[in-house]
This record gives structure tokens, C-alpha cells and sequence, in this order.
């Protein structure tokens, strides 16, 4: 005989079980549930990776991330094309850190940052129209135009021109 009763069904029994368990006993719709999920479809900078870098440029990485993901949610951009913005992001991001605001840069570490400024503007601006408004989308990034020693706007400006 099978006891079908709702206190049976309820009960969840779990032994001798590495790892993470996740989900048990979740209904209903809409639950998302998991390990370092990443939304499809917009970009990402995490806190741990914004740590090793002054605060000055941590909050233009975070308020950057903000602003492009409004353009992109607007624009519906599909996730296949978000994808190499993000991974020019986290190039932009580990290229800036360890920075030191008291130090100035070489013309190496100055170069290489202004690269990856430059590949950042190229693969948003290949998927975001050309309006005022994607440009503006980059205005969070101006305090790297001391480090670059270029205005970023000039930059995005002539990576859009190009596009």
C-alpha cells in the first residue's frame, strides 16, 4: 500500500551529501535559485573584483556597469552580444588594479589601460545605437581620463566615428 498523505510528500529526507543542495522544497514561479548567477543580457563588475583599485575608480567601474545595462535593457540586446562587453569590462577592470592614486603611471601600464578603455567602447558601441545618449552612457569613466591621458569622451567619440 503507497501513503500518499500531503506529510509524506513534504518531507525531505537528505544523508551522506557533499557539497551544496539547493532547492529543496522550493514552489511556486519565478524562483531563481543558485551559485554566482549572472543575469543574460547585461554586464557585471563584482565588489571583490573593484576591491584592489581606489574607490575613485571603483564607483566610475559600478555607475559605468549601471548605465550600460539601462542602454542595453532599453535596446533589448541579446546576451550573445552583451558578452564581449563583458569580457572587455573585466579586461578594463583587472588592467586598473592595483592602481595608486599618488602614483603616476608608466607609459606601458598607460597604454595598455587606454587599450582597454578603447576595446570597452568598441564593443558597446557596435551593439548600442548612435545616439547622444550611448555616449553619455560613458560619462561615469571620465575620471579615467587622467590615467589614460585622453578625454574618454574624445575617445568614445572617435571609436564611434570609426564604427
Amino acid at each position: 500500500m503507497v501513503d500518499n498523505s500531503s506529510s509524506k510528500r513534504d518531507e525531505i529526507h537528505i544523508g551522506n551529501v557533499g557539497g551544496d543542495v539547493t532547492g529543496v522544497g522550493v514552489s511556486g514561479s519565478g524562483n531563481i535559485i543558485g551559485k554566482s548567477i549572472d543575469i543574460s543580457g547585461t554586464v557585471s563588475i563584482s565588489n571583490q573584483q573593484l576591491q584592489n583599485m581606489p574607490s575613485e575608480y571603483a564607483d566610475s567601474l559600478k555607475s559605468f556597469s549601471e548605465s550600460i545595462n539601462q542602454q542595453l535593457k532599453a535596446n533589448n540586446v541579446p546576451p550573445e552580444k552583451v558578452k564581449p562587453i563583458q569580457e572587455g569590462i573585466n579586461e578594463l577592470v583587472k588592467e586598473s588594479q592595483d592602481i595608486k592614486s599618488d602614483q603616476p603611471l608608466g607609459v606601458i601600464k598607460q597604454s595598455d589601460l587606454k587599450s582597454k578603455f578603447i576595446n570597452v567602447a568598441k564593443h558597446v558601441l557596435k551593439v548600442l545605437p548612435k545616439t547622444t545618449e550611448t555616449v553619455a552612457a560613458f560619462t561615469p569613466l571620465a575620471p579615467f581620463s587622467k590615467l589614460i591621458g585622453e578625454a574618454t569622451q574624445h575617445l568614445v567619440e572617435a571609436v564611434q566615428k570609426e564604427i
